[in-house]
């Protein structure tokens, strides 16, 4: 118990035996007996809790003899109970109430204002006649403080959300700069390795010249063997002009010879090929096509590339010129994105770098390979899908025919033609009949399309699916379930959407579902 708590808490002097013992108010709560009879004149109600009592003197109130034996031992140590201050560093209470010449050990937390206890007996009454709400001095204090380093902590929180957000955007520009640093590496790896070819070029092309110049030789030999016979003015000269003629045209196309087979296909030393290290091969200006390629030195130098460039294109040659189609290289969440083949774009501009379809395509995994679909309604662009396909199927390979268009046929402009269920279990959303947008045709490109065994799969959301085997005829046509369908199997299952479900569950509630159109489409390849 401290101290201050075996004198009044009204006027905070000490009890004693005579004018001061503690009389209890029957509330629990004990007061001088000093204070008992002014507090009988202004109400009998107890100054701490308000609780009423009955008696018209004070000294019928019982004496709390256990306080006062605490008052008695105190004094006895020689420690005081009255409201003289103690060092200021250790006190107490909220100081001295000016009106009442008091210890302020109280506060009224309504009124916001440290009371003593003649306050609490005048100006502030407790429920239910009035709405004050006092606490001890202690209790208090816990309130304020809790109080006060409330908004602190709320501030500190809201500066560990931005400590937060700020490492996460450290985190993506270090990765940013891991990205352009290895995409850096690797220009400078190509730019190594062509440098090197241009030096080899270049020392190859003076073993070359040092031929040309031996020929030179010969001619200049032969020509001085023809002089020498024109100028020849008797049958000795002509026949020792002769004799020297035919021993040098003998030397000379045996030399010949040699270099003629040394220029043949396969022994050309010079030849335009290069060494393997070679990536490109310049045939017109500013304008690369892909030769003999490495895969992997493929994939750095084509990211490397875009880096530099907005776009490049690839070359699928057909029968001569006309069957010629073009196809868009791009960048796209870290992945190479090959875009469909398009019959009647434009020959790129002699700036934009040109690879071959099949080397671009050849860096397509065959096994669990991914496409995209850009779909569009509402007059613009609405999303992405990247489709996962299981394995090396047929109906797989299909897919991504239908997405490069490299046999003909592509899902490119194609519309949705239905949506099932929406909203309820197993949903499915339908499209890619090339030919007549509605789901009556669109038939396969690739052989053996079976059902069942490995395309047989549980009806989760985000699986692709195609049309029975049985349907030659819209082989083509793929759906995508956007909901579960829980007990039901599918015997047609190729793909799942691993981006874009949300795009697709969009798509499957416009209305009407036939506007929502295959923008663009293509293959991914993952670096």
């Amino acid at each position: 118990m401290e101290e201050s708590e075996a004198g009044c808490s009204v006027c905070q002097e000490a009890y004693d035996e005579q004018r001061r013992p503690p009389r209890n108010l029957g509330c629990g709560h004990s007061v001088c007996t000093t204070c008992v009879e002014q507090i009988i004149i202004r109400g009998r109600r107890c100054p701490e809790c308000r609780t009423p009592f009955a008696t018209n003197s004070a000294t019928s109130l019982p004496i709390n003899y256990p306080l006062l034996r605490l008052a008695r031992v105190l004094a006895t140590r020689g420690e005081t109970t009255t409201a003289t201050p103690p060092p200021t560093d250790n006190y107490n209470d909220a100081g001295e109430c000016a009106a009442h010449v008091a210890r302020l050990s109280q506060r009224c937390m309504t009124c916001r204002v440290w009371v003593c206890g003649e306050c609490l007996l005048v100006d502030h009454n407790l429920p239910p006649r009035g709405d004050c709400r006092v606490l001890p001095l202690r209790k208090a204090l816990a309130v304020m403080k809790q109080a006060d380093a409330e908004p602190l902590n709320a501030m500190c929180r809201d500066l560990q959300q931005l400590r937060q957000n700020l490492m996460g955007q450290a985190i993506q520009l270090e990765a940013a700069r891991k990205t352009h640093e290895a995409t850096a590496s690797s220009l400078r790896s190509v730019l190594s390795a062509e440098q090197d070819v241009v030096q080899e070029f270049e020392t190859r092309r003076k073993a070359v010249m040092d031929r040309v110049a031996e020929v030179d030789g010969w001619v200049a030999g032969l020509r001085q063997a023809e002089t020498a016979i024109t100028a020849a003015g008797t049958v000795r000269q002509l026949a020792t002009a002769k004799l020297a003629a035919r021993d040098c045209m003998t030397s000379t196309e045996a030399r010949a010879k040699r270099e003629r087979q040394r220029q043949s296909p396969g022994n050309t030393p010079h030849s335009l090929a290069g060494p393997q290290v070679n990536t490109f091969v310049l045939i017109q200006v500013n304008t690369f096509v892909i030769t003999k390629m490495n895969a992997s030195v493929l994939t750095l130098d084509v990211r490397g590339l875009l880096r530099l460039v907005s776009n490049m294109m690839v070359v699928h040659d057909g029968d001569g010129e006309e069957g010629r189609r073009w196809g868009r290289l791009s960048l796209h969440d870290s992945h190479l994105h090959l875009h469909a083949l398009r019959p009647d774009a434009p020959p790129p501009p002699a700036s934009t770098p040109v690879f071959t379809f099949s080397g671009v395509r050849g860096l397509v995994p065959r096994k669990d390979a991914s496409a995209f679909l850009d779909l569009r309604w509402g007059g613009q662009w609405q999303g992405r899908v990247t489709v996962k396909t299981h394995g090396n199927t047929p109906r797989a390979r299909q897919f991504l025919m239908l997405c490069s268009g490299e046999t003909g046929p592509s899902y490119l402009n194609t519309s949705i033609f239905q949506a099932e269920r929406i909203g309820g279990e197993g949903a499915i959303i339908r499209g890619g009949d090339y030919e007549n947008n509605d789901g009556t045709a669109g038939a396969g490109v690739v052989e053996s399309v079976t059902d069942g065994g490995e395309y047989m799969k549980e009806a989760a959301a985000g699986l692709v699916v195609g049309a029975h085997s049985s349907q030659h005829h819209r082989l083509a046509v793929f759906g995508v379930i956007l909901s579960p369908w829980p007990r039901h199997k599918t015997d047609t299952a190729f793909g799942e959407v691993t981006k874009g479900l949300a795009t697709l569950i969009a798509a499957a509630r416009h209305d009407p579902v036939t506007e929502v159109e295959v923008e663009d489409c293509g293959l991914v390849i993952s670096f």
